[in-house]
């Protein structure tokens, strides 16, 4: 078995998860755009839509080679 550290992720896995957040991001944007402003579901969807946008900076820096630098107030689960 390897070890999760010692894996790598392919350049065709980095583009099938890229079009897969993309979609579910727009789908989540759709639902943002049908919900009142301020409801609880806007509200829940306000952090999903920020994490799958986070997710789309990663999988970029991924496949262009780099280290992905978090921006200010992005911790982590560290």
């Amino acid at each position: 078995m390897v070890q999760r550290s010692k894996r790598s992720l392919s350049l065709g896995k980095v583009d099938e998860m890229q079009r897969e957040v993309r979609a579910f991001e727009w789908k989540v944007r759709g639902w943002a755009a049908e919900v009142p402003i301020g409801s609880a579901v806007y509200l829940g969807l306000d952090p999903l839509n920020h994490s799958l946008g986070l997710m789309m900076r990663i999988l970029n820096r991924e496949k262009d080679g780099g280290d992905f630098e978090r921006r200010y107030g992005e911790g982590g689960i560290e």
